[in-house]
């Protein structure tokens, strides 16, 4: 077995989510951009992902966007994220 970075907590990013690594601009984009997933799943992983990042324009845009979203459960994460965000 070679080394893929899932073992033994080596490689990029080791141990810690693929957007912590990531230029926050460069991850809000590529995130926004997989809000239009056919994967209801994938829709809502996105969702909490952009959550941390609400006060950034585009992911708030991509948040406020999610609310509209044809799964419920994405619809609930993105309302709650928007809603947490209007408290702020």
């Amino acid at each position: 077995m070679g080394d893929d970075g899932a073992e033994g907590g080596v490689g990029v990013g080791a141990g810690r989510p693929a957007t912590a690594a990531a230029d926050p601009a460069t991850a809000i984009g590529a995130l926004g951009a997989a809000l239009s997933d056919a994967n209801q799943d994938v829709r809502k992983a996105v969702v909490l992902a952009l959550t941390p990042w609400a006060s950034d324009a585009e992911a708030a845009a991509g948040l406020r966007a999610a609310t509209g979203d044809p799964d419920a459960d994405v619809r609930a994460y993105a309302r709650r994220a928007v809603h947490d965000l209007t408290r702020s």
